[in-house]
Order: structure tokens, then C-alpha cells, then sequence
């Protein structure tokens, strides 16, 4: 085929031409290069999800206070509540970046109305952490919001990332 056929031609090579007597070619046999290992995409190792049950305690402990969190969060992005009185349940990154949000009035669809919490679930990533991810209402669309939440002894279950969306 040519290329009026509307085949593709094959991509140029955009390497500079071997020069030198320093540089040796490949021995005959090795036409493909063994693979890069800093080069290739490494894959993260996904952190198993306990089931409910083997994490007892903690995951009705994580529920509730993934749903008291969110309805703080989400009030303070209302402007209904400080920011200041997030401090109670998130690390001092999260009050931050909602302080940027609220203060830039960067709020997803906030001209919509008040923020209504709809659904929230928790998955146990280990008996001190979870993820949460929940919806929530503005007039008649749906948005969602995600966070992790970890517990510590020294100050109990507090939300250390967040996504609103």
C-alpha cells in the first residue's frame, strides 16, 4: 500500500546516528534489548480491604465518625460552619486546603444550594485505616466526595486526605 492509500508510513527515528570507534555494535543474536527495570511502568501495591468482619470495632467506630466528619466538612463548605472547627477532625493539610477552597470560593456547584450528605461507606483498609467515599446533594445533582480516614491513639479517627468533587 502507499500512502495515498491512506497506510501509515512507519514513525522516523529520532536517535542521533552512532558516532565514534568507542561504540561497539550489539553481538549478532541479541536484536532486542533486555528490558529496563527503571524504565518500565511500576505497578502500587493495592492495600487489601478487610472485610466488615474481621475489623469488628473499628468499622462501626469508622462509620460514625466518617459520617459526623463529612457533615462538618460539608458545612464548612456551605459556610455555615468555621473552619477552624475542622481541626477537630482532620490533620492540619485537610483544614488547609478546604481553607484555600472556602476562602477562594473554589466550591464545586455551591450556587446550587446547601450540601445534603446522602450516603456514606467505608472500606477497612487495616483495623486503623479506612477509605471513605460518599454523596451528597446540591438542588437536584448529585456529587461525590472521598477521603481516608486513619486512627491514632494519640487523637482518635481524624480524616488525613480528601477529594470533593
Amino acid at each position: 500500500m502507499t500512502e495515498s492509500d491512506g497506510a501509515l508510513s512507519s514513525a522516523p527515528s529520532f536517535e542521533p546516528p552512532l558516532r565514534g570507534a568507542h561504540i561497539r555494535a550489539a553481538p549478532p543474536g541479541h536484536g532486542r534489548a533486555a528490558p529496563c527495570r527503571s524504565a518500565t511502568v511500576r505497578r502500587t501495591a493495592r492495600q487489601r480491604v478487610l472485610p466488615a468482619r474481621t475489623v469488628g470495632e473499628g468499622y462501626s467506630s469508622a462509620r460514625k465518625f466518617a459520617e459526623r466528619a463529612l457533615r462538618v466538612v460539608l458545612e464548612v463548605l456551605d459556610h455555615r460552619r468555621p473552619v477552624g472547627q475542622l481541626s477537630a477532625v482532620a490533620y492540619p493539610p485537610v483544614v488547609a486546603a478546604l481553607r484555600s477552597l472556602v476562602g477562594g470560593d473554589l466550591v464545586p456547584a455551591r450556587e446550587l444550594g446547601v450540601a445534603v450528605l446522602a450516603r456514606v461507606d467505608i472500606a477497612m483498609v487495616d483495623p486503623a485505616a479506612a477509605e471513605v467515599y460518599a454523596r451528597y446533594h446540591r438542588g437536584t445533582r448529585h456529587f461525590a466526595v472521598a477521603a481516608r480516614i486513619a486512627c491514632t491513639r494519640a487523637d482518635g479517627w481524624k480524616v488525613t486526605a480528601l477529594r470533593v468533587c
